[in-house]
Order: C-alpha cells, then structure tokens, then sequence
C-alpha cells in the first residue's frame, strides 16, 4: 500500500477516484503535518495552493481542515494558481512549507500533490524522504487522527498574486516590452496560469491574444502538457493572429514552450539555448549556471565563452533547485523546458521563462527560431532528441547493470572519453557527442537522450542509443 502513495521527485500524482481518494489524500496531509513538526515548522503554517482540476479545489478545502485540526495555520489560496506562485507565497509570508493540489500536465482523470519546502524550491531528496517515512509510519500504527495535544488552528486566505507580480516585473526588463507593444499570445492550455501570466502583460501594455484561457477540467481531451503535438490550435493561432510569439505554459504552470512568429515550435533545448545566450548577454548576473546532465551541451559552450562555470545535476528540476540554494547560480535548466534564476526562487517557473522570453520577442522583434540558428552558427551546430522505449520494470535494472558494468567505448568511430554513472548512464565522446539512458522505473520507462554537434554525429549517436538498449533488452 505504501508504494501506491509515495512521493515521487516531489510529488505524488495517482488517478481520481482510484489512488487519488479521501484516504490517501488525508494520509500524505496527516505525514507533511506530522513532519511540519518533526523539524519545528508547524507554528509557521502551510500555504495550500490548487490548480484548475475538477477535484482540486475540494481537496484543497480537505487539506485545510486537517492542517487546521493539526493546529498548524492553513492559508489557503483565495483562487487557482500556478504552483511557482504557491512557492513564492511560502517565501513571501514565511510559511514553513506549501501543499499543492496538482495533476502537473497529466491527463484530466489525473491529479496530485506536491510539497513545497520552507526555503520554497523544490523538494530535496532528504524532505521527500522524511514525508515517506512519516507515511510508512502511519500506514503501519493504522492512526490517521492527530495528536490530541494539537489544537485547532485558524484557516486564512491568501492572495499573494500582486506580490508575484511586482517581483516578476523587476526580473525583466519592463521598458523594452512596454516600448514594442508587442503582441503575444498566450495558451494557458486551460490551466493555472491563465490570470496571473495575462495580468503581467497587461501591466506592460502588451497586446494579448488568449487562447483556452477559460476553465475547462478535461483540457478540451488534451493532456496540458505543452509538447509540440499538443499545440497545433496554439501554432494556428499565432499565424491567424499575426503575433510576435506565442507562450503556451502547462497544467500548473512551471514549464513553458514557444512558437515563434514563423509558427515554428522551440524544443526545450531551443529555450533553453534562447534564455542563456540572452541572460549572459543582457543580464550580467555573476556565478554559475546549471544544468542536468540531459540537457543540452551548447549550453556550456554559451556559459564558458561568458566566462561562467558550469554545473552538470541529475535529471529533474529538484537537483538543480539544491545548487541553486548552495552556490551562486545565474540560471538553471533542466531537460524538460524548466528554468529558474538566481534572482527568484528556486522553482522552475513556466510564467518566469515565459516573460523572458516575450522581453527577447520585444527587443528583436525577429523569429525567435532565427536568434537560435544564429546562436548555433556562432557556438556550433547542435542535434539533440529523446525517445522513450517502454521495458518491463524487471528488466530495467538489469539492463542499467550491463549498461554500467560495461559501457561502450565508442560512439560510431567517436571514442568514448567519459562516463558518467548517476541516475543510468551518460557517455561522452571527444567530439562532445553523447547519449544518456535515464531510467523511469515507475513508469516502466527508459529514456534515450542524444545529442551530436554534426548531423552525422547525431545519427550515430541515435543509432547507438537504440542498438545499446535492442541488445540488451
């Protein structure tokens, strides 16, 4: 039972009606309760943030209940919002942690919670840890009931929106939109970012075109998840309306993607590549950046040619999320279109990545996709891709075993120079051609990342990561 309820990076995501029930939902609270205490959180309350969902709100109002009946402080939000602004709110009001109600960008029938620390940045691997064990611990005394040496506490209503706001709006340069007037349109993809990103805008006098800016908890039958096939009413819609850019954000709005004005889609290592060159160029913030390990490595040919260091993490924001609250890091990436900088909390923020950038389509005034093929002919060409191959789940070990015990030596006539063993297995040519195979064991999952500075490197590179796996399966 406990594995149907664990926390996964930093959150847990389970179908309503069948996981995602009354009883789960009350243990996971009754465990963040019971670890607010733990680590003397408890007197400074828990924000409690929703999305868009059909069951979000209600168990929003359930969470509440029991926080209060655990005499922690529920501040709940007044309204959905994006879960980088449920992380702001515990910064801003110096909660000792948040509960956000979230199917992230599954499908509708989905939904979850993640818990968002007091330092509020994504769970590290030692709180998630912490919650499970508290979950465990219930699960085995069968006492789901608090302590009765707690005492109710009050239930108040938060609206940190304006705060979110005018911090957003000293992280980018507000004259250069205001100047442009430009015109971008926004594809919330039904979820909860749809007033909070607007708003912005509309304090910069640009011109927003909507696009499923309304509720709908079945996403029109999409999953809101901001992936190339899912936005071909976004892309139709910059072209039909003649903007500078389009900004999609997914269900809860941590990540985001492009379409630019030529109705071409920005892969996460396009905005990625984007947001860099743009951030050392304009932005001269000192320290580090980072990156995880299947990311794109033009990204370290940008910093270093910038003078600045840069740090390889783990798959997943969390990693990069526990540099970002140790070192000085400038800007942080992970592999799926998640960014952050120094400057703002250390979450990824789809509303964040979303501004920068409109304030890049606003100076320009030019394709996005034509800055980044002029990035790469000034750093080098770059070919990247994933591919996701589905293997039984008692096979997925083994095969990272066989993988790591002996890793190829080369790549096509490409000889392998490093290799590097965390979370799977990464290798690296000279050339600075790679492949990293990531285990997704929940999802019975393993994936391929891939990347060559030559489309012939490239191949190669795919046709490896696909032979490495084929023989081994």
């Amino acid at each position: 039972m406990k594995e149907d309820i664990s926390f996964g990076p930093d959150q847990w995501i389970a179908r309503i009606g069948d996981d995602f029930n009354e009883r789960n939902v009350s243990i996971i609270t009754q465990a963040v309760c019971n670890y607010l205490y733990e680590k003397e959180l408890a007197q400074k309350g828990c924000v409690i943030g929703f999305d868009t969902r059909a069951e979000s709100e209600k168990t929003a109002n359930m969470i509440a209940e029991i926080l209060q009946k655990n005499g922690i402080t529920a501040m709940k939000m007044e309204t959905f919002c994006p879960t980088p602004q449920t992380a702001f709110a515990v910064k801003k009001l110096g909660a000792g942690g948040a509960i956000m109600v979230t199917g992230c960008s599954k499908p509708p029938e989905y939904n979850g919670i993640t818990f968002i620390p007091e330092y509020a940045g994504n769970a590290s691997l030692d709180v998630i840890e912490d919650i499970d064990w508290e979950i465990g611990k219930i699960l085995d005394m069968g006492e789901m009931e608090p302590p009765v040496e707690r005492t109710l506490s009050p239930l108040r209503k938060v609206d940190v929106s304006n705060d979110y706001i005018r911090h957003l709006l000293t992280l980018v340069e507000r004259s250069v939109i205001e100047r442009s007037r430009v015109r971008v349109l926004v594809d919330p993809m039904y979820g909860a970012s749809q007033n909070i990103f607007m708003r912005i805008l509309y304090h910069m006098d640009s011109i927003v075109v909507p696009l499923h800016s309304y509720l709908d908890p079945e996403f029109s039958g999409l999953s809101p998840d901001p992936v190339e096939m899912n936005l071909v009413e976004c892309r139709k819609a910059v072209m039909d309306n003649n903007v500078e850019v389009g900004v999609a954000l997914d269900g809860d709005g941590d990540r985001y993607a492009l379409i630019d004005s030529n109705s071409i889609y920005l892969d996460p290592a396009d905005t990625s590549t984007l947001a860099l060159w743009y951030m050392l160029t304009y932005k001269p913030y000192g320290g580090a950046v980072a990156r995880t390990m299947a990311n794109s490595h033009i990204l370290d040919s940008i910093a270093e040619h910038n003078g600045c260091r840069v740090i390889e993490t783990t798959p997943g924001f969390a990693s990069i999320a526990e540099v970002m609250r140790k070192k000085m890091i400038i800007i942080g990436f992970d592999e799926e279109g998640g960014l952050s900088i120094g400057e703002h909390i250390p979450y990824r923020d789809g509303v964040l990545g979303g501004l920068l950038s409109v304030e890049i389509a606003a100076r320009f005034k030019k394709p996005l996709s034509e800055l980044v093929k002029n990035i790469h002919r000034e750093f080098g060409e770059c070919y990247n891709d994933r591919i996701e191959v589905s293997v039984p789940e008692e096979d997925i070990e083994d095969i990272i075993e066989v993988l790591q015990k002996s890793p190829p030596r080369k790549i096509g006539d490409e000889t392998v120079t490093r290799v590097d063993l965390r979370e799977g297995i990464k290798i690296v040519t000279e050339e600075d051609t790679w492949i990293f195979i990531h285990p997704i064991y929940k999802e019975s999952i393993l994936r391929l990342y891939f990347e060559g500075r030559s489309k012939k490197s490239f191949e190669m590179a795919r046709a490896q990561a696909l032979k490495m796996i084929k023989e081994r399966k």
